[in-house]
């Protein structure tokens, strides 16, 4: 029976010794994965807005295609980058972006690097807007030409 309780405690020790070895080795694996994710809002005119946990290697048309890329109705030419840290006090906390100067020259300078922390709004051409508060002018003034002319009817004899 002594014998039975030493083996089972050799054995608990090693499985205790094994699954600490496994667990620490795991955390190391995980930090490092974390230290090389970052998150990202990306809001606006975007297929799945959302945050985004991001490999570091991935820059902002990357991040935007995580996010299913730009809607028809996005206005490319001013993207902004809303910085989550400043890294410099003189650092401009909103950055303008010109995808679309981007996508007709290539250039790598137009397209900023892109922190933990940031947000990338992707507005709305002025249409949209337009033809959204267009529509609902529209609706109110055929709502009050609706009631005048019932109370222009009811004051008839």
């Amino acid at each position: 029976m002594k014998k039975f309780v030493i083996i089972l405690m050799i054995l608990s020790l090693s499985v205790m010794s094994f699954a600490q070895d496994v667990s620490s080795s795991l955390a190391g694996k995980f930090s490092d994965r974390a230290e090389m994710i970052y998150t990202v809002k990306v809001w606006g005119e975007v297929t799945h807005p959302g945050i985004f946990d991001i490999p570091i290697e991935y820059d902002m048309l990357g991040i935007l295609s995580m996010a299913g890329g730009p809607l028809s109705s996005a206005k490319i030419s001013s993207v902004k980058v809303i910085r989550g840290q400043q890294v410099e006090e003189d650092e401009p906390l909103v950055i303008y972006v010109d995808l679309e100067r981007y996508i007709e020259t290539g250039n790598e300078s137009l397209i900023p690097e892109i922190r933990n922390g940031d947000t990338i709004m992707v507005p709305p051409k002025f249409g949209k807007n337009f033809i959204r508060n267009f529509a609902s002018i529209l609706a109110i003034a055929q709502s009050i030409t609706i009631m005048a002319y019932y109370i222009d009817n009811i004051n008839r004899p």
